[in-house]
């Protein structure tokens, strides 16, 4: 292995040092973006800093942990990603990364398994199902304004014998479809950013 291509990956003593922490701070119910701060300034090798500064922009873009962690191969093998899904899921994220720290120990003079063979991408359908899930909620968000859109101008342009909420039907419902709606899209937004 050339030395530039040693010093660009993370070695299995600094992926043991950082799992170490990770536990150590999600623990302490650090939140996972100020763990992130943590993790980057403490880190040496400028490598696996700035890896560890993209995961973070990924995770701020509503990403999961382990999605954001996939899009590096290079620096994180599939069981590290495996090891991060299940502590997601299984809502212990401490341990999961104890475990990590404790794999990576045990192999400090091994080789870093964290490359994938270069024939295979390795598909990330976690990733592919958020981008669908982002495109459906833009267009129910599209649906919810087009309908509260269409009850206000309903109601605009109606005769003043039939203007008011306790008028006609469709215009309700217009009205209330849209506003379901758009709450719908705002609640799912902001439970999403604070992850």
């Amino acid at each position: 292995m050339a030395d530039k291509e040693k010093d660009a990956l993370a070695t299995n003593a600094e992926l043991a040092q950082m799992c170490h922490q990770f536990a150590s701070l999600t623990a302490a119910d650090v939140n996972v973006l100020d763990i992130f701060d943590t993790l980057e300034a403490q880190t040496e090798n400028a490598f696996l800093r700035e890896v560890l500064g993209k995961v973070r922009e990924h995770l701020e873009m509503g990403h999961t942990l382990a999605t954001a962690f996939n899009r590096y191969p290079n620096t994180f093998s599939p069981f590290f990603i495996t090891m991060v899904r299940e502590g997601e899921l299984e809502g212990d994220l401490a341990q999961s990364f104890e475990e990590l720290a404790i794999h990576y120990e045990s192999r400090l003079d091994d080789t870093v398994d964290a490359r994938r063979p270069s024939g295979r991408t390795g598909q990330d359908w976690q990733t592919a199902a958020g981008v669908f899930q982002w495109l459906f909620i833009w267009a129910i968000a599209l649906v919810a304004f087009c309908a509260l859109g269409a009850g206000l101008i309903w109601y605009a342009t109606g005769d003043g014998g039939s203007v008011g909420l306790p008028g006609e039907r469709l215009p309700n419902i217009l009205l209330f479809v849209g506003v379901v709606m758009a709450l719908g899209v705002l609640l799912f937004t902001r439970g999403r950013r604070r992850r």
